[in-house]
């Protein structure tokens, strides 16, 4: 059925959004691979679903609207707005909570096989989360260059 794979997305993504962590399994094949996840949480989609846990840690009033949904084979692109206020502390970045809301843009693509989502890419607007925060990029020295 056209179009199949966008509404399990959709699905997909008011789960997250409501915390419904539990009915994300009947989306993902046993052999999901998550190629973006917060490396704290660990592989799969219970790796995916501990990250979730720890972002909900660290930002409180977290809402993700989708902006675009694009279906093109096995794959579905997703841009989306992810709102919040930052509460829990991110040392990470140097910004402390403060309740600061943020506003950025992410981008996923979805793999599916056999109607299950199988891998997963994803990217966020850090540099634009971290300005809001006033937080810093870490700072790590540059090697010389040897000649």
């Amino acid at each position: 059925m056209a179009g199949s794979n966008k509404e399990t997305v959709r699905k997909v993504q008011a789960a997250w959004n409501e915390n419904r962590l539990d009915d994300l399994d009947q989306y993902f094949g046993p052999d999901f691979k998550a190629n973006a996840n917060d490396p704290r949480g660990g592989p799969g989609l219970a790796g995916a679903k501990a990250a979730h846990g720890l972002t909900n840690q660290v930002f409180s009033e977290r809402k993700v609207q989708i902006l675009e949904l694009l279906e093109d084979g096995d794959k579905v692109f997703l841009r989306n707005r992810a709102t919040g206020k930052h509460s829990g502390g991110a040392p990470w970045m140097g910004a402390p909570a403060d309740g600061k809301a943020y506003d950025i843009e992410s981008w996923s693509i979805y793999r599916f096989r056999d109607g299950k989502i199988v891998e997963h890419w994803g990217l966020n607007d850090a540099m634009r989360l971290i300005m809001q925060l006033g937080g810093q990029l870490p700072q790590q020295p540059v090697a010389a260059a040897s000649r």
